[in-house]
């Protein structure tokens, strides 16, 4: 395989973690702000998170091949443009391609303004700030080789960039004036999220679970595999691979729940979720250890078919029981609520529909 097609391979799993790890944060934050994660709110904010991750990938790739001579025969000119409105002379000279660079620029940034007048309702003069800093952050992320992760920049950054990005930025503000109008309101009213969550939300926890054991997996044999050394070949053994798996696994599932008075997992916690004792109040240690026995450590230790054939066998009961409890919450005597009702202490409603994302 060669070194190019690598470096591409490297760049979209990357972008495929960073994703979902973006996105964990505003989930947490959609349950937080409105109590719910459903309607054209929800459409807004996860648009807004895409466009994030769109421009770091803008920013960052694609990544360079790194050669012996990858910095010979740079100057500080093929990485730096400090000259305002050169952009103006490369068009005169080059025509409709430099042109087309200069309007995508400015497209590039029209949703930021956009979206902070229509979701955040910030004025011109904020906008107009938030995209030259934004910007700017963006050149001299290019500038600096990726804050010195590289040996030298790959990209250009160029101030004509941060001129027409801010133009972006504004004219998005522009935009959004009229179509304000006629959109639906950006920001949902708030749900009292009272109502047993339903099986959708309480599986997305437990993608997020996983995701979060995978990620922190994933970070730590990087560091290990860049350090060198024994360390590198430390993270190469499949041995210490497996032990760091059953680690990482039982520090979230196991430790984390205990320590938390509401019980939860890391993916619990994003969805706004709390295990308490069927009846009311906190769930008992001895409760976080059955469910640990029961569902986590089939899940380290099964393939992925037995796991799926377990998961349908825990759900089945949530399928058929008023109250939605699953076979973990019948052997530990617990039922999965949302983090509302348990700060409320009283017994859940079981609602006519379900009421789940």
């Amino acid at each position: 395989m060669s070194v190019r097609m690598t470096e591409s391979i490297v760049a979209l799993i990357l972008f495929a973690l960073v994703v979902p790890l973006a996105v964990l944060p505003w989930v947490h934050r959609q349950y937080r702000r409105f109590g719910r994660l459903r309607g054209w709110s929800a459409v807004v904010a996860a648009a807004g998170v895409l466009y994030g991750c769109g421009l770091v990938a803008f920013t960052l790739f694609p990544l360079p091949v790194v050669t012996p001579d990858f910095c010979a025969g740079r100057r500080f000119s093929d990485s730096w443009q400090l000259h305002p409105l050169a952009s103006l002379d490369d068009i005169l000279r080059d025509g409709s391609p430099a042109l087309w660079q200069v309007l995508l620029n400015v497209v590039l940034f029209v949703p930021m303004g956009f979206l902070l007048r229509y979701r955040f309702g910030r004025g011109p003069v904020t906008s107009a700030v938030v995209g030259v800093l934004v910007s700017a952050s963006v050149e001299l992320v290019q500038g600096t080789a990726v804050l010195g992760l590289y040996p030298c920049p790959y990209r250009l950054a160029d101030v004509d960039d941060v001129l027409t990005n801010t133009t972006g930025t504004v004219v998005g503000w522009l935009v959004a004036i009229p179509l304000a109008r006629v959109l639906p309101p950006a920001n949902a009213e708030h749900d009292p999220d009272l109502a047993p969550p339903g099986l959708p939300r309480r599986g997305l926890a437990f993608a997020g679970d996983l995701l979060v054991f995978e990620l922190t997996q994933f970070a730590i044999l990087v560091v290990m595999a860049l350090s060198g050394g024994a360390t590198r070949e430390l993270a190469e053994s499949p041995r210490f691979t497996a032990l760091l798996s059953a680690g990482t696994l039982t520090f979230y599932t196991l430790v984390v729940p205990l320590l938390r008075t509401d019980r939860a997992t890391p993916g619990q916690v994003v969805f706004h979720l709390a295990l308490r004792r069927v009846g009311g109040g906190r769930a008992p240690w001895y409760a976080v250890l059955i469910r640990f026995a029961v569902w986590w450590l089939p899940v380290l230790a099964l393939s992925f078919g037995w796991v799926a054939l377990l998961t349908a066998v825990i759900a089945v009961p949530a399928l058929l029981r008023r109250d939605r409890r699953s076979l973990l919450g019948l052997l530990s005597h617990t039922q999965t609520t949302t983090k509302a009702a348990a700060r409320a202490g009283t017994d859940l409603p079981t609602p006519a529909d379900d009421r789940s994302p």
